[in-house]
């Protein structure tokens, strides 16, 4: 029985635990590593100022004002202190950046003009014979670099723009990996990965496609291409990963994540002759070889551990450790739009800043279950006792314990009935001429007047 009761009890607390919905379980590990990484990802903007000079001929396109080119790539915050790393073609002065952004605009120029009939032809000449510079003969071209990302405010998200510089770089033709720093701090953040991704790891490349407008796209979201690491490469002696994801010139220089949103690589320069889905990324070894080289210390902030805390718990369900999670890491970064978002999924799921995690509850009533189930079955077994013993006959004590535990007084024994004495109050009525109510209403009046004559008698004696 107490078996029985008990496996009762407990299928109704797991029924609570089972019923408790699994509110955000991620559909795809690659929804967990989008979430992670979302909040790191900036578009990184460039516009270029300078003239193309023919050093053969001396010659200089771009007449008095010069040629204004617009460029973008994608790249990543890796540390709350304002550093963003992206590929180095997107702001490097030289031919892979700024002097062949300024070359595509001479060329088309000369071929509008039909001074040129290969285009191809005329780049290859500019990039061996010319040179782009700025205001001042022989200095670099002018760059104006700007990082965007989206900020939560009260009236909802907003762009925040900031002005970037160059704290280091390696060449396109190297390892295509740049530092910028930008005036701002708090900033959520990405974890870079210290250790070699092997062949086969899942991955997504992050960034804003070109071909999207991200420039012109009031909420800034970021694509997302899943694939894997198809080889490990070498471009000199800099590491590089090739990888399957599909990814546009726009999302040079954002990140390869690895299932963690761990930046595994950034997004380099396609491969020529390639196919579209045959990309590579320059290993995360060279972003961190470059931070060494400028004692460069990253890490995640306490807030990016909040709110990685806080998916964690979201996407298992405790809402309410999830609300507080994301509120601490609000705290320590109040614009933080997936922090936001994410808080208000979660409440909207029903999590409340402070209140009882599921599993406590559902532990609580299974505990519950348990001591009820108990206590039935004590009070089952202690009916079945007594049903027992009341069909074995009498007890063998004097003394009984009703249901409701109080004990019954003893049972005393009646004394015999002497004849010609009066009956005890209560006892049946006797057979044979004591049936006369009569007689024995009288019998009683004479014992009654003698019992108070005998009561009387030590008072006359007092008196006298």
């Amino acid at each position: 029985m107490k078996r029985v009761l008990l496996a009762a009890a407990l299928t109704s607390a797991l029924s609570v635990l089972t019923a408790a919905p699994a509110y955000a379980q991620p559909t795809s590990p690659e929804e967990s590593a989008a979430a992670v990484s979302r909040p790191g990802i900036v578009l990184i903007t460039v516009e270029w100022h300078g003239w193309v000079r023919d050093k053969r001929t001396g010659e200089v396109f771009g007449g008095k004002d010069g040629y204004t080119v617009k460029s973008s790539c994608s790249g990543a915050v890796i540390s709350p202190d304002g550093h963003v790393a992206t590929a180095s073609h997107c702001v490097h002065t030289g031919p892979e950046g700024g002097a062949g952004a300024l070359f595509g605009v001479a060329i088309k120029e000369l071929a509008d003009t039909g001074r040129i009939g290969d285009p191809a032809e005329a780049r290859r000449q500019l990039a061996e014979h010319a040179v782009a510079e700025g205001a001042v003969a022989d200095r670099p071209v002018d760059r104006d670099i700007r990082v965007e990302r989206m900020e939560a405010t009260a009236d909802g998200p907003v762009r925040d723009v900031a002005p970037a510089t160059v704290v280091d770089l390696v060449a396109p033709t190297d390892g295509d990996v740049a530092v910028l720093k930008v005036p701002r701090e708090h900033l959520p953040s990405l974890e870079i990965r210290s250790d070699q991704a092997p062949v086969g790891t899942p991955i997504l490349a992050i960034g804003y496609p070109g071909s999207a407008g991200a420039a012109e796209d009031p909420n800034l979201e970021p694509s997302s291409k899943n694939g894997q690491i198809s080889a490990r490469r070498t471009r000199g002696d800099r590491p590089f990963y090739e990888f399957s994801a599909a990814a546009t010139n726009g999302m040079s220089g954002g990140p390869v994540v690895d299932m963690q949103g761990r930046v595994v690589g950034l997004v380099s320069q396609k491969s020529p002759g390639e196919t579209q889905s045959f990309n590579f990324a320059a290993a995360s070894s060279t972003l961190l070889d470059l931070l060494a080289g400028k004692q460069v210390d990253v890490d995640l902030g306490k807030h990016d551990r909040a709110y990685l805390a806080g998916l964690d718990h979201y996407f298992a369900g405790d809402l309410d450790d999830a609300v507080d999670e994301f509120d601490d890491a609000l705290a320590g970064s109040p614009g933080h739009l997936q922090a936001t978002e994410y808080r208000r999924l979660a409440v909207d799921r029903g999590g409340q800043p402070g209140g009882a995690p599921v599993l406590i509850i559902v532990l609580a009533v299974l505990c519950a279950g348990v001591a009820v189930g108990a206590g039935t079955a004590g009070t089952a077994v202690a009916l079945t006792r007594r049903r027992r013993l009341a069909a074995a006959g009498p007890p063998l004590s004097d003394m009984d314990t009703p249901p409701l535990g109080f004990p019954m007084p003893p049972v005393v024994p009646m004394p015999p009935v002497v004849p010609g004495d009066p009956p005890p109050v209560g006892d049946p009525p006797q057979s044979g001429p004591e049936r006369d109510t009569d007689k024995i209403q009288r019998r009683e009046a004479d014992v009654g007047d003698q019992g108070h004559q005998a009561e009387r008698d030590p008072e006359s004696e007092s008196r006298a």
